[in-house]
């Protein structure tokens, strides 16, 4: 594989004789976001008004330009296939642009577990040969070496990858000495520095005294020290593995759709000293484009369907995330290319949390998902076509179909109505959703829309409530084969999760958090887990990684908890078994394969 490398015409021409073993060209981390700053194709600041009014589609194509210009330049001088070892939230733009498979460079990405469902729902949804990852755990897995799990870190990711369906592994470190000081108990933190200042070079005179200093100690870095060696055993020990044992054909069921909204250009995350495509011109004047309530709600939905336990207190676990629901796939709306075909096929339930432009073809494909049986949930600015972030202040007219979802949902936007406060549940009963009158959630001070019901009286049921006037703050609305859930507000659901009523819980468990860990529940696949009471997940659920193969009929387990053992029920094609993981301990067991009319038939 060639890795940020460069060669004439003549040179890369030959890469193709080397037939199956040569992988290809990867561009690594070449390209980010920043389109509007003066280092790049738009060099000039913007004025305050072309900011408040700058669209999102032109950054999304000047970025793809980028990244095409590179991929067709590539493929012009016979580099094979075009890898991305990016650590974005905006791959699946390199993706659309061209790039054929997605390496995502893993730690410093974030949630090991959710780069895999963006990586393998851009498999899925584009037909990519295959996906991969490429793990920098040296420089990025950022716990200390002081910590007794950091070495064991490496060990896990790789059978997680191996497990949620990645075909390719790049390991960054173990192959020479050692080269990262982000933590402050790094064997590099032992060497002589000229200098703390990363942009200061030192002075030739200065490195011979420096290089003489730094000799005594080269056994805390090289190729043969401590660290170093353990690498390597960690990534030898794994590749036995694989050889015995290969990874099970195809990808691992997911029948949970994320969706990833057309046109979000975020990180993914509320980074709130961040710009939306890291346009700061255009933040400076226009708010709508600093991270806000939108990239909050794809976080509530990332740690509900992907939770990260508390596995290196007192350290914090940035990396490792488990699947008390099962697998799910991240999917990219991205270029507005996803069918309803696509959907229907894969996904049992699909959430939106996060940004979401929509157009009235979106609007067809999600009816049309719907109507086939599809359990969709989705607020009402994710209906908006709104493209230059307005997610708070959008309009009637910015609505798909002037606000009328009667085909959709049975549901009609008559307007923007007043503000409520709290949520609550609308029986004495707990509800589906666990929620119960006087259990208060909030305070919310969001507006509710005005709503006109066009289908009949039972098609409909109030999930949540205001506690005020009872009006409808979650619905569920059968249409067609399908429901939807509907959250009636004109804010994002990433403003809706606080906790501090009477009753508040220490979890800190909000109003979304019900909604999606229900919804979650209703998308299971052929095989699942649940605590002893064979419903949901209990706590154990929750620090397990579980994985179905319905081409390889295998399903494999990873208990991140390497202190203590974990437990849960498998449910799969009927039968019950109880599984028990010891700390850290992956499992891989056989199961029934399904064959693709089975798979159709029984989704």
């Amino acid at each position: 594989m060639a890795f940020y490398a460069d060669a004439t015409e003549e040179i890369s021409k030959q890469f193709k004789e080397l037939g199956k073993s040569y992988l290809g060209y990867d561009f690594g981390e070449r390209f980010s976001m920043g389109l509007y700053s003066k280092s790049t194709s738009v060099d000039r600041d913007m004025t305050p008004e072309e900011a408040k009014n700058a669209s999102l589609e032109d950054a999304a194509n000047i970025f793809m330009k980028k990244v095409k210009d590179w991929v067709d330049f590539r493929h012009s001088g016979d580099w094979g296939l075009v890898m991305a070892t990016s650590a974005n939230f905006y791959i699946d733009y390199e993706v659309a642009a061209g790039v054929e498979v997605p390496c995502t460079e893993d730690f410093p990405y974030g949630n090991l577990t959710s780069a895999s469902a963006m990586d393998r729902g851009l498999f899925r949804s584009f037909n990519l040969p295959i996906w991969g990852s490429h793990l920098a755990h040296e420089w990025y897995s950022y716990l200390p070496h002081k910590n007794p799990h950091k070495m064991e870190t490496l060990k896990t990711a790789m059978y997680l990858k191996y497990m949620t369906g990645a075909k390719m592994i790049i390991n960054e470190s173990g192959n020479w000495a050692l080269q990262s000081s982000l933590c402050e108990d790094s064997p590099m933190q032992t060497m002589p520095r000229a200098t703390d200042k990363l942009n200061e070079k030192v002075p030739n005179e200065n490195k011979p005294a420096l290089l003489k200093e730094a000799e005594k100690i080269f056994v805390n870095i090289g190729y043969r020290s401590p660290v170093a060696t353990e690498y390597r055993k960690i990534i030898s020990d794994f590749y036995d593995y694989t050889k015995a044992n290969p990874a099970p054909a195809g990808q691992p069921e997911a029948t949970i759709g994320i969706a990833k909204g057309n046109l979000d250009l975020s990180s993914g995350a509320p980074s709130y000293n961040g710009a939306i495509a890291a346009a700061y011109n255009i933040a400076q004047y226009n708010p709508n484009w600093v991270p806000g309530a939108p990239e909050a709600g794809f976080q509530i939905l990332e740690n509900v369907i992907f939770p990260r336990p508390k596995m290196f207190l007192p350290h914090k676990n940035l990396h490792f995330g488990a699947t008390p629901y099962g697998q799910a796939d991240i999917v990219s709306f991205v270029n507005d290319n996803v069918t309803s075909d696509f959907l229907i096929n894969n996904y049992r339930v699909l959430i939106f949390s996060g940004w979401n432009t929509c157009s009235d073809k979106q609007y067809k494909v999600l009816t049309e998902y719907v109507k086939a049986g599809g359990k969709l949930c989705l607020a009402i600015p994710h209906l908006s076509k709104d493209k230059t972030r307005r997610h708070d202040t959008f309009t009637m007219e910015d609505l798909v179909n002037g606000g009328d979802f009667s085909e959709l949902c049975g549901l009609k936007i008559k307007g923007k109505g007043s503000r409520f406060y709290w949520a609550t549940g609308p029986t004495r009963k707990p509800n589906d959703m666990g929620l119960v009158l006087a259990r208060r959630l909030g305070i919310i001070a969001a507006p509710l829309a005005d709503l006109e019901f066009t289908n009949p009286q039972d098609c409909y049921e109030f999930m949540a409530v205001d506690d005020e006037d009872m009006r409808p703050v979650i619905i569920r609305c059968k249409s067609g084969k399908g429901e939807v859930y509907f959250i009636n507000t004109w804010c994002y659901p990433g403003a809706l999760n606080l906790n501090n009523g009477a009753g508040s819980f220490a979890d800190d468990r909000g109003l979304m958090d019900y909604l999606y860990e229900y919804v979650a529940m209703q998308g299971r696949g052929h095989a699942w887990i649940t605590g002893d009471d064979f419903e949901k997940p209990d706590e154990d659920c929750k620090w397990i990684v579980f994985s179905y193969f319905p081409d390889g009929g295998k399903i494999c387990f990873l208990n991140l908890d390497y202190d203590n053992p974990r437990k849960c029920v498998l449910h799969y094609f009927g039968d019950k078994k109880f599984i028990t993981l010891q700390p850290g301990e992956f499992m891989q067991m056989d199961a029934p394969v399904l064959y693709p009319f089975e798979k159709y038939n029984q989704r």
